[in-house]
């Protein structure tokens, strides 16, 4: 089986260009763009040998889609084109001859297309340039019929496109090159551990145990991405971006396969209302869950910073008043310890002054008495004294 993807592009004029136009990616095979081209319900450019050359002009060509699109119901629709990619694995292709190869895959891709796309407008590119250097083939679709009408998406469903192409190789591969063609994938030794591999049950609970592991080590949506995709999980947008799918390749009972799945979606009775299924992993991996998630914990982490400020506000606010009430509090002591210092100065004061005044009356009062005893006596006291003295002595007699 050749590895076979599909896409959906909004722009046929990006992709045409893209295919045709830019600049090989890796010089390892060759340092051509495209080796071989060609197309259905489309002109080409041809050489001068009259083959359709393989330098095309992507804008020439998207002109041409952009005239069938505008036949469409709805001309702006928003999905223009569906590209198909077909890679050969080296045991078709070794790319030891990219000239005669590039043609033998061009006649393959083209007997593909025919078959299954020959009502649709499609141009396709070989090309070896990638960093592999393998063999690989460009398919870009007109999504709108040169009749007007729209391509079913359900023709590209990649299941289908698979098992189509590897029946275009059993049947012409031979033919092409001359040499049979045996599935690469089923040629690939069986495993050892083909009895242990993962179911997609299994896989699934293995996915959210994994979601639920990230979702508490990353605080944002785009590391929560970041950290499945190291794990080798992919998501995609559905539903216009508002739902995902997850995707992983993983080993499972049939080999190596891609498995997704929804992260939640219910059939709903458009009439009664009534929930008819549930799919996918579950309510709460879906993308609008897992945002609330992570904006429930920010607005956490935010109100608990918040506290944190305000109670460290809240602590500076407080020691603040402490030290407002211990300087009020060291005033009033130190108004305190100025009165009783101010009275007792006024008291000794006071005192020293009362003694003073006490020693002063004392020394007065000593002087006075010191000036009255000292004093003589009055001439009138005198004179009676003696007349006294004379009358007690005549009483008596004389003296003999």
């Amino acid at each position: 089986m050749s590895i076979l993807q599909t896409h959906t592009c909004q722009s046929s004029y990006n992709r045409l260009r893209y295919v045709f136009n830019k600049p090989a990616h890796s010089y390892q095979k060759t340092d051509k763009r495209v080796l071989a081209a060609s197309g259905f319900n489309i002109k080409m450019l041809h050489n001068s040998g009259g083959c359709i050359s393989s330098v095309q002009n992507g804008a020439y060509l998207e002109k041409q889609f952009r005239t069938v699109l505008k036949r469409a119901h709805n001309p702006h629709r928003r999905y223009q084109a569906q590209t198909m990619i077909i890679s050969f694995d080296p045991s078709e292709f070794d790319t030891s001859d990219l000239k005669a190869q590039s043609q033998q895959a061009l006649q393959l891709v083209q007997h593909y297309v025919r078959k299954h796309f020959a009502d649709c407008q499609s141009a396709i590119a070989v090309q070896s340039d990638g960093e592999g250097g393998k063999l690989h083939a460009h398919v870009v679709m007109n999504t709108i019929k040169p009749n007007g009408k729209t391509v079913p998406t359900n023709r590209f469903n990649i299941n289908k496109l698979r098992k189509d192409f590897d029946e275009e190789m059993q049947t012409s591969y031979q033919k092409v090159t001359g040499r049979q063609w045996t599935n690469p994938i089923h040629n690939q030794p069986k495993r050892k551990d083909i009895h242990n591999l993962t179911t997609k049950s299994e896989w699934q609970q293995q996915l959210k145990k994994l979601i639920n592991q990230i979702k508490v080590k990353v605080t944002n949506i785009t590391d929560f991405l970041h950290q499945l995709e190291q794990r080798g999980v992919t998501v995609t947008e559905r539903q216009k971006g508002k739902s995902w799918t997850y995707h992983q390749v993983v080993n499972t009972k049939d080999g190596v396969k891609e498995l997704k799945v929804r992260d939640f979606y219910q059939r709903v009775d458009k009439q009664t209302g009534e929930i008819k299924s549930s799919r996918g992993l579950g309510q709460s991996f879906t993308k609008s869950e897992i945002e609330q998630y992570f904006n429930r914990n920010k607005e956490k982490e935010n109100q608990y910073y918040d506290r944190r400020e305000d109670n460290g506000l809240e602590k500076v606010k407080t020691m603040a008043a402490d030290a407002r009430a211990r300087v009020r509090q060291q005033r009033r002591i130190n108004e305190v310890a100025q009165q009783r210092l101010e009275k007792a100065t006024h008291d000794e004061e006071r005192k020293a002054a009362k003694q003073k005044a006490r020693l002063f009356d004392q020394k007065q009062h000593e002087t006075r008495r010191t000036a009255k005893f000292n004093q003589p006596a009055p001439k009138t006291q005198r004179q009676g004294g003696q007349e006294q003295r004379r009358s007690s002595k005549e009483a008596e007699g004389p003296e003999f």
